[in-house]
């Protein structure tokens, strides 16, 4: 299609122009503000020239090619010079951007004024010069051109014309290739979107050149590749502002889950720690109640510790790490070791995170309380389905031996990994210690988030 214009997809029309040339003004200038964003928090230099760039862009297609459209229905040779020169220009600017090598600015702010009051003064400049020397321009190409009348590619229109719309294609394809290379080296989403768009801009100008529909009346292939190249840009920036919004939701539920975390400890677990110490000091009485008293106070008091240690997880922690923290915060203090070994890369949902907490610190639990264990592992294993075991070096129990009235913590555990459509199991012997079992074949991570 690029290359056969005899296939004649072509639809004339001035508005449609006009749409795809404010199209052309609204789109870069929303990702300029974006950029201009992202520079400012990561002070990065690319931000900054991709934040000129497209500002050059949004200004050239509005002040050269749909304010001139409203206003006059014949621009003339300013429609064509000015605006070729402009999108030269910004294509440039793009490929400096996806090439030069990242640095770090000191001073994002003044770094991203500076480059914005040059890209306004460019625009100036090109207009300016536009205005003086419109009745020596060439007249660049024709603009009662037709796509019916074409059988073949049609280069036709003045040299420079033709020389910037191949210029424009080759910065293009380096921009293309340097931010693909860039999204891929730094795993950053939005610059592979920016290479798409750049890809896509690359293949419009070859289709200008081909057949230069953008300065006729025609909507011709080379606007459609245009349009799919802003198109592909809005949807990168669309992506990056809701990646925006969740992580500033996850911010405010992190901020206001550490305000409960300090609640909790400067309240509650203050209190049960007062009551358990007190237990501790009436320790040598043989009223059962009291002591039933206070190993309820150091349970409770431990719940609270695990309660505040989910509410201060950070968002997005290593599953790996959460899990071993869980067990360490009961097994350091009966002088019991946690080991972790993790194979694959563990992702589950926040509610299964928080259940598997509680099995591993209930599972650390009963191993240094009740089996005397001094080492206890954590084997998390990831693969087409998660599975997690806490294994213990203690005295073990006979499995067949039907459960007390005080082993509610094997069946809360087998209640959790139900809930969570997972197979709970446990194996042990006198003398062997004990392994607790969880496998959830159903885990799915959630959305990943980036900011």
């Amino acid at each position: 299609m690029i290359a056969v214009p005899g296939l004649k997809f072509a639809y004339r029309s001035d508005e449609t122009h006009v749409a795809i040339e404010t199209a052309a003004f609204l789109i870069p200038g929303l990702a300029a503000v974006l950029f201009g964003g992202r520079a400012l928090r990561g002070h990065s230099r690319t931000d900054v020239l991709l934040c000129a760039a497209l500002a050059l862009l949004s200004l050239t297609n509005l002040c050269f090619s749909v304010i001139p459209s409203l206003v006059d229905e014949n621009p003339g040779k300013f429609a064509i010079w000015a605006p070729a020169t402009g999108r030269f220009l910004g294509a440039a600017a793009f490929a400096v951007a996806a090439l030069l090598v990242p640095r770090r600015l000191t001073a994002p702010r003044r770094s991203l004024v500076r480059a914005l009051l040059a890209m306004v003064g460019v625009v100036a400049l090109v207009a300016l010069l536009g205005w003086l020397f419109a009745d020596d321009l060439p007249r660049g190409v024709d603009p009662a051109l037709s796509p019916d009348s074409a059988n073949r590619p049609r280069i036709v229109g003045h040299w420079l014309v033709l020389s910037l719309q191949v210029a424009t294609l080759f910065l293009y394809s380096l921009a293309a290739i340097g931010f693909l290379r860039r999204s891929q080296r730094e795993r950053d989403a939005l610059l592979l979107w920016i290479a798409l768009s750049a890809a896509l801009s690359a293949l419009a100008r070859l289709n200008y050149f081909l057949f230069p529909s953008l300065y006729s009346e025609w909507v011709y292939v080379g606007d459609l590749f245009r349009l799919a190249a802003y198109v592909a840009l809005l949807i990168g920036i669309s992506r990056e502002m809701l990646a925006y919004q969740r992580g500033a939701a996850d911010a405010a539920v992190f901020e206001e889950r550490r305000r409960l975390a300090r609640e909790l400890h400067d309240g509650l677990a203050q209190e049960l720690a007062f009551i358990r110490s007190e237990g501790a000091r009436l320790s040598g009485t043989t009223d059962r109640g009291v002591m039933r008293m206070a190993t309820a106070a150091e349970r409770a008091l431990g719940e609270a510790r695990m309660a505040i240690s989910s509410l201060t997880t950070p968002v997005g922690e290593p599953l790996e790490v959460s899990l071993g923290r869980a067990a360490e915060a009961v097994a350091l203090r009966m002088g019991a070791r946690v080991e972790v070994d993790c194979t694959g890369k563990p992702e589950v949902p926040t509610a299964a995170r928080q259940a598997l907490e509680r099995i591993v610190r209930e599972a650390t639990s009963n191993a240094v309380r009740h089996g005397q264990a001094k080492v206890i592992r954590v084997e998390i294993n990831a693969n087409d389905r998660l599975r997690v075991a806490i294994v213990d070096d203690g005295r073990g129990f006979k499995t067949t031996t039907a459960p007390g009235r005080d082993s509610f913590g094997m069946i809360s555990m087998r209640e959790r990994t139900e809930g969570m459509d997972g197979a709970f199991s446990i194996q042990s012997a006198p003398g062997e210690g004990t392994t607790v079992e969880v496998i959830l074949p159903n885990a799915e991570p959630e959305r990943p988030r980036r900011i």
